[in-house]
């Protein structure tokens, strides 16, 4: 008879886990406490608009990169088109200038020659940067918790030759390369690429390399569409989902997990279970907390999270259309906003023409993500009037806001909605409404090889969210469920096997 394990939560960690779980033999199910799969990778509908609310990019999506393999294993690849981006971010700054970070680094190199001669040497240095680690190949053949001595070897005979280029992009802070530039709209433009997500330089060379390589494309359709692709790869190995089942705790047995309780108090048994939800939860909510790794403890205790966003989505009456396609466009605002209590000079947003299925025919939705301080956010959840107080007006600068860019824009707006780090913590748990995981520390990573999927004590239980596999993301989620299969098997001394659909 199959073992059966029970996964808890649908998102990409968790269908990842199922599929991988049916793959090898195991009896699985998912229990998932709302009414469609993904978690975080998610889209809803708004008065005939989506608003999508994760896949900007896949890391993976082109067979170059090693997550290919994974997204073709699971079903995120078959019957999906991918678009890759002509450009990054395009910045036009308050005299009309242009400039666009092109994800072609060749391109990129003439484009930003062409506008600023003067600054051909760090523009060479950047294109160079972006091209080498575009040849770079994340190693996750395995998890770090099974990885021996040869393993190892063959990881440091990996990173080798990238070394050189890993420790140059991640000693440059984004404010000190951007800081060489002459040219005050390269300068802004290099400084504020990610609009605050990273002080460091490393995230931007990481994302133009891997968009450079063609491995970094937006699945058409949409997070919600692509999501439910991965639960039809499960559903087709013969896993089951339990929509509107909501776990409560984790039923343990003479130091063994033997099943989870329900917050009706149904029990549902099973011979090993996965938790693949926020870290936090699942060890002080879930567990009790006194189960807990060192590794965990501090993370929890000391560990720094990505920031929360704060999401604002248009349904817009304008055909925004470009002969171009890019993650994002920028603009220096006449007057600064104040989004969140964070002062925001640089305008950003996504207008998601390119993909016919997110609002109706000559009308286009439109969104910006900002950073967020979740201290900010915390002190209005005892006020929910303050806090749509807050929503409504933050919807009102920045319809506002896109005047400038759009003049009209504000009158045209047909659907308007604000996600705010207590929506990401609302509807997924996610501890301090953080949409990935930690930013771990250079002493943090030296101390420690990896995040540990298990914990100590509890026997048959595992972790396989994104937050056992920093800084999380899609493909983070992905591996993570990989790996907690792979973890499965060798105690159960079975090999290990992948299928394609």
């Amino acid at each position: 008879m199959a073992k059966r394990v029970v996964i808890i939560g649908a998102g990409i960690g968790g269908l990842a886990a199922g599929c991988y779980a049916r793959m090898n033999g195991y009896d699985a199910q998912i229990l998932e406490s709302h009414t469609t799969p993904g978690g975080l990778c998610t889209s809803w509908k708004r008065k005939g608009f989506t608003v999508d609310g994760s896949c900007h990019w896949v890391t993976g999506s082109g067979p170059a990169s090693p997550y290919y393999t994974i997204w073709n294993e699971i079903g995120a690849i078959q019957d999906r088109t991918y678009i890759d981006y002509d450009y990054f971010v395009r910045f036009q700054d308050a005299n009309g200038r242009v400039f666009s970070l092109y994800t072609d680094a060749d391109r990129l190199e003439a484009h930003m020659k062409e506008l600023s001669p003067q600054d051909a040497a760090p523009t060479e240095e950047l294109c160079r940067m972006i091209r080498e680690f575009s040849r770079f190949s994340m190693p996750i053949r395995k998890p770090p918790e099974l990885m021996n001595l040869m393993d190892g070897l063959l990881l440091m005979r990996k990173f080798g030759p990238f070394r050189k280029l890993f420790a140059l992009a991640g000693a440059f802070s984004a404010e000190g390369f951007s800081s060489r530039f002459k040219d005050p709209l390269l300068r802004e433009a290099i400084h504020n690429a990610l609009f605050g997500a990273s002080p460091s330089l490393f995230p931007l060379i990481m994302t133009m390399g891997t968009m450079h390589a063609r491995t970094a494309g937006y699945p058409l359709g949409g997070s919600l569409e692509f999501a439910r692709a991965i639960e039809r790869r499960y559903l087709s190995l013969g896993g089951t989902v339990r929509y509107g089942a909501r776990v409560s705790k984790v039923v343990e047995r003479d130091g063994k997990a033997v099943g989870v309780e329900l917050s009706g108090g149904e029990t549902v048994e099973a011979d090993w279970v996965i938790s693949a939800c926020d870290m936090k939860w699942t060890l002080q909510g879930l567990l009790d907390g006194t189960r807990m790794d060192p590794v965990h403890r501090e993370l929890l205790q000391t560990g720094v999270t990505i920031p929360p966003a704060i999401q604002v989505s248009f349904g817009v009456d304008m055909d925004l259309s470009d002969r171009e396609t890019g993650f994002n466009q920028g603009f220096r605002l006449n007057q600064p906003l104040c989004i969140g209590g964070k002062t925001i000079e640089w305008y950003n947003y996504k207008a998601y023409s390119f993909d016919p299925s997110m609002a109706p025919k000559g009308k286009s939705t439109v969104v910006t993500i900002f950073l967020g301080d979740w201290k900010y956010w915390e002190k209005l959840k005892a006020n929910p009037i303050l806090y749509k107080e807050e929503k409504a007006r933050i919807a009102q600068d920045c319809a506002r806001a896109m005047d400038q860019r759009f003049p009209g824009f504000s009158s045209k707006v047909e659907m308007s909605d604000v996600a705010t780090p207590l929506t990401f913590e609302r509807y997924t748990g996610n501890w301090k409404g953080s949409y990935m995981t930690w930013i771990l520390s250079p002493e943090f990573q030296r101390k420690h090889r990896y995040v540990p999927k298990t914990v100590p004590g509890l026997d048959r239980f595992s972790m396989a969210s994104m937050w056992t596999n920093p800084p999380g993301g899609l493909p983070g989620a992905a591996s993570a469920g990989r790996g907690v299969i792979q973890l499965l098997c060798a105690r159960d001394r079975r090999r290990f096997v992948t299928s394609t659909p």
